[in-house]
């Protein structure tokens, strides 16, 4: 499931040839509003697999709903359970890092959002008029991500301006990291009971089985 439907017919001819004897379904969706996967999904029992740690970023009580909908769907077809990838918290070192690599690969990532929302709805970001921000906020537990204004500017946002000023930051991203109790938690407050996980790099990386 995803919601680039030119990603998931690519990987499905990628991946079709070389196992033929698995169906393979791909569904164009925004998970983050809901799962319609009634009808497709047979009655049996089923592994929900959500690799990666893209869980981080949603809010905690967006994360809250979105487990409650996937234990939802276990609960129709007994013996189903979900396994799912959580990234965890590390120093804030690494975290800085990771999210503001000397590469700049992120930075580019992040500026890209301008490129989009100019080509897609003509607004007129200068794409040199924002820097990228990536740090950890310990005290939310998150990596945050940021635009910031380079300079005193205005940008056309269809039929309005905006001014930014120097020194303004545009929130762009959230990435929630949690140590493994909090995350259980999270998935008992879904409706989760049964719970184990797996821990990798120094309990930098989880994975979780939850029926």
């Amino acid at each position: 499931m995803d919601i680039a439907r030119a990603e998931i017919e690519r990987s499905l001819a990628r991946m079709a040839p070389d196992f033929p004897e698995i169906e393979m379904v791909g569904v164009v969706a925004d998970f983050t509003t809901g799962l319609p996967l009634e009808g497709i999904l047979e009655d049996a029992a089923t592994t929900f697999f959500y690799p990666g740690s893209s869980i981080g970023n949603f809010a905690p009580a967006d994360a809250v709903a979105f487990l409650a909908g996937v234990r939802a769907l276990c609960v129709a077809r007994p013996g189903s359970g979900l396994l799912i990838g959580v990234d965890g918290k590390k120093a804030a070192r690494l975290l800085d890092a990771a999210y503001d690599d000397a590469l700049g690969v992120t930075a580019a990532f992040n500026r890209n959002v301008l490129l989009h929302l100019n080509g897609r709805f003509g607004f007129d970001f200068a794409l040199d008029g924002f820097e990228h921000r990536g740090f950890y906020n310990p005290a939310e537990g998150r990596v945050e991500m940021h635009l910031e204004a380079l300079r005193d500017q205005e940008v056309s946002l269809g039929a309005q301006r905006r001014a930014f000023a120097k020194g303004e930051r545009i929130h762009t991203e959230n990435s929630y990291k949690y140590h493994a109790p909090e995350f259980e938690a999270l998935l008992r407050q879904a409706g989760f009971t049964g719970i184990r996980h797996w821990a990798g790099g120094g309990e930098g990386y989880f994975v979780f089985y939850a029926t």
